[in-house]
């Protein structure tokens, strides 16, 4: 007799994070919901994680694979799991206790919602959903000149630039979480697509979506070794609506155990952030801007785009691949026209480390203007 499936199959991939896996773990054990799986796929580690003890529970299980990248070890995660639903959690960050309780509350006291969302901490306490939308899309929108953000006439509330409506919790909340936090927090939903061209309006970590809503988005792309989750969540957003909960049950961390960097580098950050945002203006173009190039703020947030790539590639002294961004990114538009500086500044470097050093020194005046 096969037993009975779990409620919750939870997806962690990892690769040389032996530094930090056991926070994750530990948060996934100290759930006060417990009809879970936890799949861990260990994506070809070098480090010392092919000797993390992973039989403390029996509802873990390890998946070894040689090393494909984040998206091919969730997909095999996926292909793995047998959850009514699906959360994911990297390795090296963690879940407060009350993260799955609350959100299968939510799924199951509203059977026609396919997915939630929610606020997250990083290191420093920030609740990082607000900064983004902000002190990021808000910075975005004004720049180029969209009223896209602004919030309706006498509202305050920054969260309801991007929901069209907001209530408070129910009763299914109220056994999960603080009494404070629960009159606090409210439940925002609405159909935001449209929005995802501002960027990340979600942490993949802080999601929980039914089986359904994964047959009908489907795995992640492979084709790239960062910003996967990006068309991943705005599919979701496109399909279906979006349920957001204003309480913070998810932590990211972008340092270790020791408070300093972790010894593999993060994809989005540092070394890797040129490269994730090549690959975001990729899928940017897929979900948004090919389809509709005579849309004035689509071109014009992707000039932004390009600029910052082009940025960051001079920055880490990869001239041609300035240049090119720098092309893309020029117009007569507030701070484009700095592109067809830097694009010169670029072509005509005698060396990467000149056009680097160059660029610094621009800034640093443009700041002060």
């Amino acid at each position: 007799m096969n037993p009975q499936p779990p409620e919750v199959s939870i997806i962690l991939p990892t690769y040389n994070r032996a530094d930090t896996i056991m926070r994750a773990v530990g948060s996934v054990l100290n759930q006060t919901f417990s009809d879970w799986e936890l799949i861990v796929v260990d994506d070809g580690s070098t480090d010392a994680t092919p000797r993390v003890d992973f039989t403390i529970d029996s509802r873990i299980r390890l998946i070894r694979q040689k090393n494909q990248g984040v998206a091919a070890a969730r997909n095999t995660g996926l292909a793995a799991a047998k959850g009514r639903f699906i959360a994911f959690l990297d390795s090296d960050d963690e879940w407060l206790p009350h993260f799955l309780g609350l959100a299968i509350s939510f799924l199951k006291a509203h059977p026609d919602e396919h997915y939630v969302i929610f606020e997250f901490l990083d290191d420093t306490d920030l609740k990082m959903v607000k900064d983004r939308i902000v002190h990021h899309h808000l910075s975005k929108a004004r720049m180029i000149g969209s009223n896209a953000l602004d919030l309706p006439p006498g509202e305050t509330d920054d969260y309801m630039r991007v929901y069209q409506s907001r209530r408070e919790l129910g009763p299914w909340a109220t056994e999960h979480l603080p009494d404070r936090d629960a009159s606090e927090a409210r439940l925002y939903q609405g159909h935001i697509f449209h929005q995802t061209r501002w960027g990340y309006f979600a942490w993949l970590p802080a999601t929980v979506l039914t089986r359904h809503a994964l047959e009908v988005v489907g795995s992640f792309d492979t084709s790239r070794r960062s910003a996967e989750d990006y068309p991943f969540q705005a599919l979701l957003c496109r399909h279906f609506q979006t349920n957001f909960i204003s309480v913070p049950p998810a932590r990211k961390h972008e340092l270790g155990l020791d408070g300093r960097a972790p010894k593999e580098d993060h994809l989005a950050t540092g070394p890797n952030f040129q490269a994730m945002r090549v690959n975001f203006l990729h899928y940017f173009d897929q979900l948004h801007w090919s389809a509709n190039r005579g849309d004035r703020e689509l071109s014009l947030l992707r000039r932004y785009y390009a600029y910052e790539i082009a940025c960051a590639s001079l920055r880490s002294g990869l001239r041609r691949e300035a240049v090119s961004y720098f092309k893309q990114a020029a117009c007569l538009h507030r701070r484009f026209w700095r592109a067809y500086v830097l694009g010169a500044l670029a072509f005509f470097s005698f060396s990467d480390r000149a056009a680097s050093a160059s660029f610094g020194i621009l800034q640093n005046i443009w700041r002060v203007w």
